[in-house]
């Protein structure tokens, strides 16, 4: 339940930045690379503009598959009772000492 919060909270937030970027990719990036090539702006720079939103996008999908990663191993754990619960019956049988 609290993975799906979570995933909520994070992940309508992400599809309003995503969808920016779509637009940006599909509306703004033709023009510039346009404008680069008719001479109105370097043409260096308007690529750099115009493929800043899909580096970000594959950013984020990098980043993506690392939490997926994390949050099942996590999960595992818990759902286990692996590495996870053995650290923390040691530490409140310290605890408890």
């Amino acid at each position: 339940m609290i993975w799906r919060a979570f995933v909520i909270i994070v992940a309508i937030p992400a599809a309003v930045v995503a969808a920016g970027c779509l637009v940006w990719l599909i509306f703004i990036s033709p023009v510039l690379l346009l404008a680069g090539h008719l001479g109105w702006m370097r043409r260096d720079l308007a690529i750099d503009f115009a493929v800043a939103p899909a580096e970000f996008l594959a950013l984020c999908a990098a980043l993506e598959v690392l939490a997926r990663l994390f949050v099942t191993w996590f999960d595992d754990e818990l759902r286990t009772g692996g590495w996870v619960s053995y650290w923390w019956r040691e530490w409140w049988a310290r605890l408890r000492k």
